[in-house]
Order: structure tokens, then sequence, then C-alpha cells
């Protein structure tokens, strides 16, 4: 025990076991008097909120345990210590009235003067640019503040006339945004606080006990030696390693850059990528579970993309987990709404509307608004008309033909804007809008409340660098068992209510969109917290671990970057200056993360630290600098072993897990069709699918399953194929077949083809579909050249999509029973001096037909396509009454390039024909026997390469399959 002249009590009670267990020891045996305990007098501070909640319940424990009565102190964060230690006289400004200060003092300079300070100066409006970077500079400031500097505190420093003009500057921007403040009648409260150390006005509101606090900001130790009450600083070290830390229990940077941690190899343990970290995770959980049980293990992460991987891994071996990081308000039903809402607004299109009803709250609220089907219905619809109509702003009118093929559409549309109507009416200022959004989230929320009361579990920056506005009073607010979106509601809840307050002089008028998006960057750094289970694996940051009290820990990711993270890409602080400055730098992160693992090694029976190879997104980890803190030998074995020593495999057996052969997964099973459900009737294209592929032609044509895009913005193949058809259908339809004259018929081809565009995709398209339309435009071009050449020789068009289906007795007999046809005839020719007919199918490619019909194999000609041969023999049904075997059968190839936009007349022999129809007659009867198989071919342009397994992950797994395999033999 040692007491410094600041009258601070500086307690070391070991690292040989866990801190707060011993702290509330401490404090028990400190401050008893007989059977009572009052400690209501006191303010425990510790690093996070994790350790407050912890505390409170093991002080609890330890009071029970004694048979005292007691009062708690008041168990607070570092970030909430400072309003315990001075008294503003003036109101303290919100987080957000300092970002709008620091906007307006940018907004009204020159943009020519901001150019040093910023590469890219946004326009006047929207706000939402001016905020970002209002927040940047609110950042530095804090930054700054926190080490005891100002901005003319840089200037004295810099070397460059450059960076001296920029600090400069920089400062004078400062003094404009106190200035602004100081008008509005608030003061920033790191500024009051730097002018309350220098008066002497700091004062504890009563006994001041810092538990493992070893890494206080020098603004907050400035305060401290300040203030007269009462000081105790407990430290989890020895008395004998007194010199490594200051007079407040913080590390002495210097004290620890050469200090060797107590790390054993046997407790590092190598893994690859992420997921291979997180099934390391599970096998050590398993290792451990022999002498430990669930509830005195913790696994900790050293970034948050660790937890998910690390969550699904544990769930899928069957153990529940509960992060103590929670989750993003941003990735709670309610931020995601807040977030897509403002998108839907700003752009107004219906690719933001698609996203947003998608929002399974709003999905819901539409449905009941409609009154009728339910949400696939509408959402079908509305995909549909994405993605086949391809409209952009909602403002715009739908295409005729997206009007009548999906009415429903348009009513989502429709409901959606009733529901934000007053999203979209006069700007106002953030306080009314405020109000506006607390009253649109309770239609949707408010009615789902639990009137059980709970600790709340909202979490805060332990830093207290961001998030003010939800930091106030966090322990005493309660929610009841909520979900986890009802937690979040309430969260927003409770930021609006305080922008309702918001200071007059400081405030804005903004647009609906803006303020929602400006609420969603407040809620950045804001959490939510599910409660933990009896038998929930807990999962903590980094920052946590060493004040955790388990008995048994594993540590995933001890590698760059993520310990000791680095402070040198800041843009206007990097490390060379702020080590110069004497900031927090990079030898305090190594000094504060390495003090926390000698911690967590000594202060437990069993721990093991996992050194990944790959990040969440692939890139390359190195080992952690932290694992050097040894002799350079021992650092080069680990090192050496870690990236090039052998690995033990790690096989994890999940509930999800089946026995396949091999890697793959089992393809679907097809339900029987019986007597009842057969194939009756088909399509002249459905004989070519069948070819490729049985099972895919049951996925079709049984089943009805068809690929649906909703996302792309330019026209697929086949749908650049219908607009080419869809205008050469109503040209032959027309009394324009007839024409002669070239430039009449081009004139004539390009006028069909903008009323299909203005049918299909209205007079608003996106720059994709406009350069779509003109490529169509030059490929009729060169189609009116043919065509007038055509007529030139005789042909008149004589039917334009001409239909045939087994009503009109179209079918094929195949022993004794009849499969009915369905065909369109894009084109029927015919001359009348010779009195021949000639089927013609329209196709935007080049090739001759004879290459989509036949493949050769071995070199023997094979059929892959029927459909001419089909045509033929449905020559009958067309009222055509010559043989069918003079009737001409070809292509009109529209190709994109003019040499091949030609008629190309199909030249197969008889004996094909004759074989096609066999081929034909072998089909019904495969699909009448329910044969449907998949094929071992590879099928090109695969709509159901996800139900097969045909993409490249079943490659990879085929070549995997196969390694094994040879391996074994």
């Amino acid at each position: 025990m040692k007491l410094f002249s600041t009258s601070c009590e500086t307690v070391y009670l070991g690292w040989d076991a866990p801190l707060l267990p011993r702290a509330a020891s401490f404090l028990r045996q400190r401050f008893s008097v007989k059977t009572d305990c009052d400690l209501s007098s006191t303010i425990c501070v510790l690093p996070s909120s994790r350790g407050v909640q912890r505390f409170k319940q093991l002080l609890r424990h330890e009071m029970v345990s004694h048979s005292l009565q007691y009062s708690l102190p008041k168990i607070i964060t570092i970030g909430q210590l400072a309003e315990f230690l001075h008294t503003h006289e003036i109101p303290v400004a919100l987080e957000l009235e300092q970002t709008l200060a620091w906007a307006s003092v940018l907004r009204a300079k020159h943009p020519d003067d901001l150019k040093p300070l910023f590469p890219v100066i946004p326009a006047p409006e929207p706000i939402g640019a001016w905020l970002d970077l209002a927040s940047t500079m609110r950042r530095l400031h804090e930054d700054l503040s926190a080490n005891e500097m100002t901005f003319r505190s840089v200037v004295d420093v810099t070397e460059t006339d450059s960076e001296k003009r920029r600090w400069e500057l920089l400062s004078g921007l400062f003094d404009q945004y106190l200035l602004v403040l100081s008008e509005a009648g608030v003061c920033d409260p790191h500024w009051a606080r730097r002018e309350a150390v220098l008066q002497g006005a700091c004062h504890a509101q009563g006994k001041v006990v810092l538990v493992g606090t070893s890494d206080l900001s020098n603004a907050m130790v400035a305060m401290l030696r300040a203030q007269d009450e009462e000081l105790i600083s407990l430290v989890a070290a020895p008395e004998s390693d007194s010199r490594r830390f200051d007079e407040f229990g913080c590390v002495e940077t210097k004290g620890w850059l050469e200090h060797c941690l107590p790390l054993q190899d046997e407790q590092l343990l190598s893994a690859g990528d992420v997921a291979e970290q997180a099934m390391a995770v599970t096998v050590s959980l398993a290792d451990l579970g022999d002498e430990f049980s669930i509830d005195q293990v913790t696994v900790g992460v050293t970034d948050e993309s660790q937890v998910g991987p690390v969550e699904i891994e544990l769930r899928g071996c069957g153990l529940g987990t509960s992060r103590n990081l929670g989750w993003p308000i941003s990735q709670t039903a309610v931020g995601r709404l807040l977030n897509l809402t403002s998108t839907f607004l700003q752009r107004r299109n219906w690719q933001s509307l698609a996203s947003l009803v998608r929002h399974a709250d709003v999905a819901r609220y539409i449905t009941k608004r409609l009154g009728e089907g339910n949400t696939s219905d509408w959402l079908i619809e509305l995909d549909r008309l994405l993605s086949n109509h391809y409209p952009i702003k909602t403002r715009n009118a739908l295409s005729p033909g997206a009007v009548k093929a999906y009415p429903m559409a348009s009513r989502v549309l429709n409901v959606v804007e009733d529901w934000l109507v007053e999203f979209t009416s006069a700007d106002r200022s953030i306080a009314q809008w405020s109000r506006v959004i607390e009253s649109w989230l309770e239609v949707l929320y408010g009615e789902e409340k639990s009137n059980n009361a709970d600790e709340t579990d909202v979490q805060v920056d332990s830093a207290g660098s961001s998030g003010h506005e939800l930091q106030e009073a966090d322990s005493d607010v309660v929610f009841g068992t909520l979900t986890r979106t009802q937690r979040a509601f309430e969260t927003v809840k409770r930021l609006t209510q305080r922008f309702e307050n918001l200071n007059a002089g400081l405030d804005l008028i903004v647009s609906g969109s803006a303020a929602l998006e400006m609420l969603s960057g407040r809620l950045a750094d804001a959490r939510v917290s599910d409660q933990r289970g009896d038998n929930d694996v807990m999962i903590l940051g980094w920052l946590d671990l060493s004040l955790d009290d388990s008995e048994a820990m594993v540590v995933m990711g001890l590698n760059h970057p993520f310990v000791p993270g680095a402070v040198t890409s800041d843009p206007f602080l990097p490390g060379a200056l702020r080590s110069k400055l004497r900031m927090s730098d990079n030898e305090r992160r190594y000094a504060r993360d390495l003090y926390a693992m000698h911690v967590m090694l000594c202060s437990r029976k069993s721990i093991r630290f996992i050194v990944g190879r790959r990040a969440a997104d692939q890139t390359p980890t190195p080992p952690s600098r932290l694992l050097a803190a040894t002799e350079p030998v021992n650092a080069a074995r680990r090192v050496r072993n870690l990236l090039d020593g052998e690995r033990d495999s790690i096989v994890v057996q999940h509930e999800w897990d089946q026995k396949t052969d091999g890697l793959a997964l089992a393809i679907p099973a097809l339900p029987k069709l019986g007597k009842e459900g057969r194939v009756r009737t088909m399509s002249v294209t459905a004989f070519r699918d069948y070819l490729d592929c049985p099972y895919r032609f049951y996925l079709r044509h049984v089943l009805k399953l068809r690929p649906m895009d909703d996302a792309t913005g330019e026209l697929a193949a086949n749908q650049f194929g219908d607009m080419v058809h869809g205008a050469l259908e109503t040209f032959g339809d027309s009394s324009d077949r007839d024409e002669t004259q070239l430039g009449k018929i081009e004139e004539a081809l390009l006028s069909h083809l903008h009323s299909y565009v203005a049918e299909h995709y209205g007079n608003a398209v996106s720059s994709a579909v406009t350069l779509q339309v003109a490529q169509a435009e030059r490929r009729l071009k060169a189609v009116a050249k043919q065509q007038a050449a055509r007529i030139a020789q005789g042909w008149t068009i004589h039917a334009s999509e001409a239909a045939v289906n087994e009503s009109d007795g179209a079918g094929i007999e195949v022993d004794g029973m009849t499969m009915g046809l369905r065909g369109r005839f894009d084109r029927i020719d015919f001359h009348a001096q010779t009195g021949r007919y000639a089927i013609l199918d329209y196709k935007t490619h080049g090739h001759r037909p004879e290459k989509k019909h036949l493949k050769k194999v071995d070199g023997v000609y094979q059929w892959i396509d029927l459909q001419l041969p089909l045509y033929r023999m449905m020559v009958p049904f067309l009222g055509i009454k010559e043989d069918p075997s003079t009737v001409e059968l070809g292509y009109f190839n529209i190709s994109e390039k003019d040499d091949e936009t030609k008629i190309n007349i199909a030249d197969f022999t008889e004996e094909q024909m004759a074989e096609a129809v066999e081929i034909i007659e072998g089909c019904v009867r495969g699909i009448w026997a329910e044969q449907f198989e998949p094929t071992k071919e590879r099928v090109q342009y695969d709509d159901y390469d996800m139900v097969l397994q045909t993409g490249i992950t079943r490659r990879l797994a085929d070549e995997v399959d196969a390694s094994t395999k040879e391996l074994q033999s």
C-alpha cells in the first residue's frame, strides 16, 4: 500500500486472482461497521459497463454472504466520472448540439478557406455531409481534450508552414465554435472541465474508488488531482510492481515496454481463417469441459467481426451464447427501419421501396393495411414488376402494361406513401422531427411493450467519447423482459425525447429524410444486449477480459492489427505527431494491452489464446506483437510454430451435420406425379429443356420454379429478345408489313419498338435500358433492309405470332396416348407465285439453325433442340394444306453484327427429321415414365445451380473429394 502526495491511496491487490472479487472484499473490510456497511456516499469507478454490472453483483454477494445490512455505492464507468467531479454552472451541450455548433461554424466559412482541412467541400445542401465533417471536428477536439491539449497546443509543435497554417485555422474555428455555444447558452463539456481544473473548481460528490482503471486519460487524471475528496485506487498487481503504475493505478508506459509475459507455448493455438478460429474455440471449450462448467468459462474476442462466427459455431454444438458487446442499434429491426426509410425518402425509387418493404415489420404493416392476401402475394408481384418492367422513380407513372399486370404493386406504393406522408411535408426543426419520429415508431412498436421491469442492457462507449446522449443514468433505466427489438425501440425513444428539448439556438431546419439519417448516425455507438441464459457462454471484448473473474478463458484473435490497436491512421493526428505531443500513442496502447494480458494469464486457472492467420475479410493477420514480450529465442520459436508449424486437424460435430457421400449435400427428391398428375401438354421449348436435364425440366415445367432478379438494372438476354420480338410482332400484325420502301419499313419498325418500350417500361427508364433500346434500334434498321429484300423477292408475311395448342387438336400420339402440344410461331411467310410457306423464328443471335439444333459428338450429330422439327409436326394445325415437308423452316437472325442479320433456312435431311421424331417420342415416354434424373453434363445458363449444386462450390467440393479418395487409395 502506498500513499501519494495527492492523497490518492493506491492499494495493490495482486494479480494472482481476479480483481473484482478482491475489490468487493476490500470495500467490505474497509467500510463495514459491525453489521452495517454504508457505501452510499462512495463512488466506484470501473473501465466499462460490463465491469459495472459484474461488480454490482459481486458486491451484493459479498455483503449478503457476511450478513451485512448495506447500501451500495454509485457504480459508474470512467466516461461518467467527470460529471461526478464537476457541476457545470451553465447547461452542457449534448453531443448533437456540439456537432450542430461545429456544422454552423464550418458552413459559415468560404469553401476555399476549408480546403487545407478537407479534400472535398460539400455543397451547402443537404446538411448530412456537413454533419459528418462536424463530427470529425468534434472527435478531434475530444481526443485533444482527453490528453489535456488544445488546437493551439498543436500549432506550437508543428514544423512545416503548411501544418502550422492548418492548425491555426483549426484553432480559429474552435474559438468560433465556443462562441456559438456561448451565444446559445450552453458550454462545451471538455472545455468546461479544463477550466474547472485551472480554477480549482473540481469537487467529487463523495469518496472515489477507482477499480482497475489502468488507462485514465490525462484530462481525467488532472480532474482527480484537482478534487479534494478521499481517493482510493485498487490495482490488480502486487505491491512489488508498483513502479509500473502511477499514483492513480494507471500503467506507466516505460515500465512495461521491456516486460516479459508469463506465457507458455501450450497456451497458444494456431488456426487459419475466422471459421477455423471459431472451431478452435469450440474444441478448447470441449477440452475445458472436464474441469470447468459453462458458467466458469469466458470466450474473449479481439474484434467484433469474430463474434458472429463464434456464435454460429457454438450454437451448432448446442451451446447458447451471450455477447456482452451486444448488437449495434443499426443491426436491429428499429435501426434498419430508420436507415431503409431514410434511403427511400431520399431516393424515391422502386429499388429502395423494394428494400424497405422487405423489412419484416413494414411488410406486416402493409399486409394489414391492404386487408387481403398475405405478404408473399404482393411481394412477389412487386418483384415481378421490378424484374420485368424496370421502373425507376416512384413519382413517375408506371407503364400501362405494368399497371395492368401488377396492380397490387401500385397499392403497396400508396400504402407506404400514406404511412410516410408526414416526412414529405415542409421542413422542420430537429426537435420537431424527433416528436414525429417517436410517434411514427410507436405505430409499429409501441403496442408490444412489456410491463415487467428489469435492469437495462443498453451499453455505451466505456471511454465516454461517443454516445453522450445515451450515457446519463443508464443503469437506472428499466426496460423489462423485452425483445431485442423492443429494447432498441426504447433506446431510440429515449434519444428522440432528449432531442425534443434541443437547444433552439443550435437546432436546424431539415427535411424528414435528413432527420431520419441524422438520428441513425447518432445511434451508431448505442447497443442493446439480450439477457444471459443460465447455460450461455459469455463472449467478452478484449478490454473487458482482464477484469473478468471466470476461472478459465479462451481468447480468439491474438493478432495484429486487433491487439494492440494502432492509432497511426488519424488524418489530423498521425502517430509521429501524437508521440511529439506525448498523447496516447502506440506505445501507450502496447503497455495497456500487455498489462491486461499479464493479468489474464495470472488471475485464472486456465487460459488459451488462438492466433489466426486471416481475418473475417480474408486479409492476412500476423501474430500480435504482444507475443514478442519474452526472450528473443522464445518469441522466434513461437512465431515460427504459429506460422509454419503443423496444426492439428480440427473436426467439430455440429447438430446440423448429416452423413453424406463426400462433401455434397443431397439433391432434393422430386414428388411422384402419378396418373392424375402426369404431364398432359408441352410447349415446343420444353422438349429442349428435357433433353438438357430431365430434373431441371421438372423444376421449370412441373413445379413452375422460375428465377427472378429484382436487383438488376438492365434487360436480361431473354427480355432484350422479347423487346425485339414485340416490335416485330406488332409490325407483322399491322398494315406496315406490306410496305416495300426501305425508309418506311425502318420508320415503322422503330415506331413499333418505341410503342413496346412505352407499354412495358414507360417513358422513364434507366440508362442501361436506354442503351439497350438504342441497340435494338440499330438491329431493327438492319432487319428493315432484309425485310425490304424479302418483299422484293415476292414473300409476304402471312401470319405473325400464330398460336397452336391442344384445343386445336395439336398433339403427338405415343403408345396410344396423346401429348398435347403448344407453340407460338413468330412469323409465317407466303410466296404467292410458288405457293410456298416458310416458318421463321426470330433469334437475337447470328447462329444458323443447324448449329443450335445439332451437336457433333464423336463424329456423329445429335439433336440438342427439337424446335423446328416440332414446328413441322404442327404445320397441319396452322391451316396450311401443303405437305409439311415442303414448308421451309428457319431463323430470322437479328444479330449484333449487321452481316449476320438475315434469314437462314434450315437444311436438315429427311433422315435427320425422322430421327428427331423418334427423340420427341422418347422424350414423351420418359416424361410419362417419370424419368427425371439430373444430367451429369454441365448445363449452360443454369438457373438451378443452387438446387443441384453445380456452381463453383460444388466443383471445388468434387475436387476435394477426389483428392481425398486418391490419398486414401
